[in-house]
């Protein structure tokens, strides 16, 4: 389906006070969110000064530099701080005029309580989402940054949708908001029903040499009731932003999510995505693996897909305990914007989850973890250090060879089956024609990687992704990293259990001169997070959001991760056993004549202080 839709302009400057970039050593592990939020006027409202002293969860972060001038750095992640005045999350928008040095926090304009002339002005507004988030961003070579991801409703109509958003930055000044444009419409059906647009992607044609310089492509998967007819579509917009149209570019692929985009020096545009495994045993004979297609004239039209590499996925999954509890739970939590941006699915029954924690969202093996998936991520050279036909690629996947029976019902290949993740990298240099053999970024013996990003630029390259590699990796009794999630050492008690392993999850960075021949690798958080903090469904399972994200410009690279470091452990006092474990986070419940405990009172106190960190490089 094509659709044109058009967006009007509105311009307001952001209002903060400008930092000179410091002498010395680029800022690293600087705290992003967290900080003071303002309006996109320099004004304020009821949900903003909320948002300002709340301590609410952030995930999923987005990040850029400017083309222009490498001080200007923008982030952007799902923000529950908006949770506690409008029942759902917003797209968190951040910013530093010094180089990653300070930020100052704000949200994109059209939330609920917005009455902001640009706020009642978008379509988001328009449209009654009351949930904005997977944010993206990038910017064009004229000054302009665009920002994208969805809106939706958790409860009917779901209207799951995909937004673009376009910000000036003009010299000595803060970012203006101009205008947020409607790029594709949900259903107004119950989540997962109808069509929900998700997992979305940007990227602009900054090519030295491109004829569509300017261009804006968006990628996203169109989920509908049948997981193995989902697909990846395209929408593309030669007016900046203000209109775009839409074309479904994994014809005859099932199963199609993850995907990513690349433009080179001379126009042309790659998109990348995970082809799910499908019916393998059947005749089918679809793995997993990285699909991919080209475009030579500005996104109008796409070559077939064609497949740069097969991989063993590293999905981490187990049993539920009790498929209606955890169901109704994750249902519930969802529609309190307790949950996953795209959890809302229905009360039903689930026997397997992706990820596991206490009480109703307890799985067989009794481990805690967050949710993680083999993701791609694509990405070319725009400058005139960059060959036109030369791509690069990396995704996280298991090692072949590492298979190792868990013995419980967790497994990361399959039920019992785990394996260790490692982020890999593979390139082209003939525009498609033949790709290289994946290789390891940053081979280790121990420990997982996973949600990395990369990106080309000024003729370097530049990855991050999370690393688990001290995580105790051999640690107590013998334990063996590959049978257990990241932070859990198996118990014996509530068997067979878990305990939590402590911080042990780490962001790192690799930059290679030589198109991905040699690796420098640097770790870029002081201090370790322990992932698996169950912040969410009632305090009862951990969200750590989905991807990381890494942006260039020239020598400056800046990227962004979620951390938990700022969270403040406590125990669950509904769980005997549970409760003290290790993964629980500060909360306050008084007990009922019944046995039972009632809300937690104290949310703002810092059990849920999940933030979004960066480093500069």
């Amino acid at each position: 389906m094509k659709r044109f839709v058009g967006a009007g302009v509105l311009c307001a400057g952001l209002v903060m006070p400008l930092v000179s970039v410091p002498a010395g050593a680029a800022p690293g592990d600087v705290k992003v969110s967290d900080q003071t939020y303002v309006r996109y006027d320099g004004g304020t409202d009821a949900v903003l000064a909320g948002c300002s002293t709340n301590n609410r969860q952030q995930n999923e972060p987005a990040a850029s530099v400017a083309p222009h001038n490498p001080s200007l750095m923008s982030a952007g992640s799902n923000d529950y701080c908006t949770v506690p005045a409008t029942g759902g999350t917003w797209a968190g928008f951040y910013y530093s005029g010094d180089g990653g040095t300070s930020w100052t926090n704000s949200l994109l304009p059209g939330y609920p309580g917005d009455t902001s002339a640009g706020g009642t002005a978008s379509p988001l507004q328009q449209l009654g989402a009351t949930n904005a988030g997977d944010p993206v961003q990038a910017w064009d070579n004229d000054g302009h940054l665009y920002y994208a991801g969805i809106a939706f409703n958790r409860a009917r109509p779901a209207l799951g949708s995909i937004w673009v958003a376009r910000y000036g930055w003009p010299a000595g000044a803060s970012p203006s908001y101009q205008f947020t444009t409607l790029v594709e419409r949900g259903t107004p059906s119950p989540i997962f029903l109808g069509l929900f647009h998700d997992k979305i992607q940007l990227e602009v044609d900054r090519g030295a040499d491109s004829p569509y310089a300017g261009n804006v492509y968006v990628c996203w998967a169109r989920f509908t009731a049948s997981g193995p007819n989902n697909g990846v579509f395209l929408a593309r917009s030669s007016d900046g932003g203000r209109s775009f149209r839409s074309q479904k570019v994994s014809e005859s692929v099932h199963g199609s999510q993850f995907c990513d985009i690349a433009v080179t020096r001379n126009g042309e545009v790659y998109v990348a995505w995970r082809q799910f495994e499908f019916r393998p045993t059947t005749g089918q004979l679809q793995g997993n693996a990285v699909a991919w297609v080209k475009s030579a004239d500005g996104g109008k039209s796409f070559t077939k897909p064609a497949v740069a590499t097969g991989f063993i996925g590293w999905d981490p999954g187990d049993q539920t305990v009790s498929a209606p509890a955890y169901g109704q739970a994750k249902y519930d939590a969802c529609l309190r914007g307790d949950g996953t941006l795209g959890s809302c699915a229905s009360p039903e029954p689930r026997a397997f989850a992706r990820d596991c924690g206490d009480g109703p969202l307890a799985c067989r093996s009794g481990y805690v973890f967050h949710r993680a998936n083999t993701q791609v991520r694509i990405t070319a050279d725009p400058t005139t250090a960059g060959d036109p036909d030369e791509v690069f690629v990396a995704y996280d996947a298991s090692v072949p060879g590492t298979q190792t029976s868990t013995g419980t019902t967790y497994g990361t290949i399959s039920e019992g089956v785990g394996s260790q993740a490692a982020v890999y990298f593979l390139r082209t240099t003939t525009g498609g024609a033949s790709w290289s053999a994946p290789a390891r970024i940053d081979a280790q013996a121990v420990g997982h990687q996973y949600f990395p990003d990369i990106v080309a630029d000024s003729g370097a390259l530049h990855a991050v992704w999370q690393d688990s590699r001290f995580d105790g990796a051999s640690g107590p009794g013998g334990r063996d990293f590959r049978s257990v999630p990241v932070g859990n050492i198996a118990v014996a008690t509530n068997p067979p259990g878990a305990v939590s392993a402590g911080p042990g999850l780490a962001a790192f960075y690799a930059t290679s001169a030589d198109s991905g021949a040699t690796w420098t690798v640097d770790l870029v958080s002081t201090a370790n997070t322990m992932p698996q903090y169950e912040q969410f469904g009632d305090r009862d399972v951990p969200f750590f959001g989905d991807y990381n994200y890494i942006a260039a410009s020239g020598t400056t690279a800046f990227m962004t991760w979620t951390d938990h470091r700022d969270v403040v452990a406590g125990p669950d006092p509904r769980y005997p056993v549970d409760g003290v474990d290790g993964f629980d986070v500060l909360q306050c419940r008084a007990a009922n004549p019944d046995g039972t405990f009632g809300p937690d009172t104290c949310p703002n106190a810092g059990g849920l202080d999940q933030n979004i960190y960066g480093a500069v490089r």
